[in-house]
Parts: C-alpha cells; sequence; structure tokens
C-alpha cells in the first residue's frame, strides 16, 4: 500500500530518525524509544531552556507587549522572538487527525503564545505572514478558536482585554476536571504527546511548590518554561487544591518526582 504525505513527512522528521536509532542501536520496543523521545523533549525542548533556535523555529520581530495601544508603530520598542513554525510529529499528528485548518490555528496559538512568553505580541497581519494566509482568514480563525474557549493573543486582544489563560493551562486544566487524553485530543484537537508534556510540566511545577520553591520565575528558570505559564500552573494548583481534584493533583505529581532531583531540577541536568 501507498504511503501517503503525511507518513512520507513523518520520516523526514529528526524526530523520527531520533525514535529509528534507538530501535535499531539499542534494541528499544517502539513504545519505550516514544517514551525516551518524549522525556528527552520536556527535559531538552522547553521554551527558554538552550536558549537557540532549533529545528523548526524561526526569528521574527515583533512588537514589545508593554507598548500601549494608539502609539505610531515606527516609534514602538520591538523585540525579538523565536517562534514554532512547525512541531513535527506532534504536528504531523494534528495533521492526520484533523486536517490542515486544524493545524493551522494550533499554530496561530503556539506562536501567539510563544511571542507574549518572550514579551513581544503578534498582530493578525504577522500571524498571516507567518502561515501564508489573508488576514480575513486569520480572524475566522481567531473567532472560532475563541468559540472553542481557548484565548489567543493577538496584540488587538492583549490591549483589550488583558493576559488571559494559555492553551496549555487550559489543557491542564481538562485534565483536572476529570476528562481523559482521550476526550482532550477531541475537544483541543491536539495530539497525546503534548497533552501528556503539558501535564508533567504542571506537575513539575507542583513538586517544586512542595519543596518550598514558591517564586514563578524561579520555578520558570529551573524548569525552563515562561514565568507566566509557571504563574498559571500555580494558579491551577491553588484553585484545584479541593477534595474533588487533590486525589489527581497528587498522581500528577507521583509520576514526575521520580524524575526530578532533590532541588526539583532534572537528574543529570544542569
Amino acid at each position: 500500500m501507498a504511503r501517503t504525505q503525511t507518513e512520507r513527512l513523518r520520516e523526514k522528521t529528526s524526530e523520527r530518525q531520533f525514535l529509528y536509532e534507538l530501535e535499531r542501536d539499542f534494541e528499544l520496543a517502539p513504545a519505550t524509544s516514544r517514551a525516551v523521545l518524549d522525556a528527552a523533549k520536556q527535559v531538552l525542548l522547553s521554551s527558554g531552556r538552550n536558549g537557540g533556535v532549533r529545528e523548526g523555529q524561526i526569528c521574527v520581530t515583533a512588537v514589545s507587549v508593554d507598548e500601549p495601544a494608539g502609539k505610531p508603530l515606527g516609534a514602538m520598542k520591538k523585540v525579538g522572538v523565536v517562534l514554532t513554525m512547525d512541531g513535527g510529529l506532534e504536528d504531523l499528528d494534528v495533521m492526520a487527525r484533523y486536517g490542515a485548518t486544524r493545524l493551522r490555528r494550533l499554530r496561530l496559538v503556539r506562536m501567539a503564545e510563544e511571542a507574549v512568553e518572550q514579551g513581544g505580541v503578534l498582530t493578525q497581519e504577522d500571524l498571516a505572514r507567518l502561515v501564508q494566509t489573508d488576514v480575513r482568514t486569520i480572524r475566522r480563525d481567531v473567532a472560532a478558536i475563541r468559540g472553542e474557549g481557548v484565548w489567543v493573543p493577538t496584540r488587538g486582544m492583549v490591549k483589550q482585554m488583558g493576559r488571559g489563560q494559555s492553551h496549555k493551562a487550559k489543557i491542564v486544566e481538562l485534565y483536572l476536571r476529570g476528562m481523559t487524553y482521550s476526550e482532550i485530543m477531541r475537544r483541543a484537537r491536539h495530539s497525546a504527546s503534548a497533552i501528556k508534556r503539558y501535564v508533567e510540566s504542571f506537575g513539575r511545577v507542583v513538586v517544586l511548590w512542595e519543596r518550598g520553591v514558591r517564586c514563578a520565575g524561579e520555578i520558570g528558570y529551573v524548569l525552563g518554561v515562561s514565568e507566566r505559564l509557571a504563574e498559571e500552573y500555580l494558579e491551577l494548583r491553588e484553585r484545584y487544591w479541593g477534595e474533588a481534584c487533590r486525589d489527581r493533583i497528587d498522581e500528577i505529581a507521583r509520576q514526575v518526582r521520580r524524575i526530578l532531583g532533590p532541588n526539583g531540577a532534572e537528574k543529570g541536568g544542569s
């Protein structure tokens, strides 16, 4: 049977090459190899961890998130941000399951949030240029995404409403409310590996909080996530630390305690 375009594209990713070498050179089972890949991505590819541009990313210039509305564009402060245009296997999983439109919308949310996490903010025109479409399509996409309860932090939205909840925190919240990975995948149109990574990141924040690290900035530095995301995860822990959700939070924390060292840093890390 002929391979589909998505299957052929999978074989050209660095992630698939990594899996191939684990299975061939180390004789690991496919499921074990995928678990190693997920762990490596959690440790090495977290936002802000290595500071460089990796495969699938691009450097762009954005207006500073602190600039007020009404100021001439030429007089506004600009910042450089690194955006993930291609998420590799995770993006291909979304493409295969939900189609090109859903993948474009996932990328819009991801790049808009990455910009804000780095002190910049994108306009709908910026997003249209990045995904090679027109602004009318971006407006329809943003409206559809907001209809699903997900906030897209474009410049107009940030200035009108402030900074809302990120899609990562939204997905973790759905898990804390008792939804399964399969249910979240259908609702949020994300891959299972992405959902797992967000939940594990939340668990790391919980474990650090238990060990006395309460500052979002310090947590973000240790775990390689943005201070804003660390704040959102701390807020979720406080909001859902009731009888109904405490067991689920404890379960998430137990799963990551064996990965973290005595100070909350990754074992074997810097």
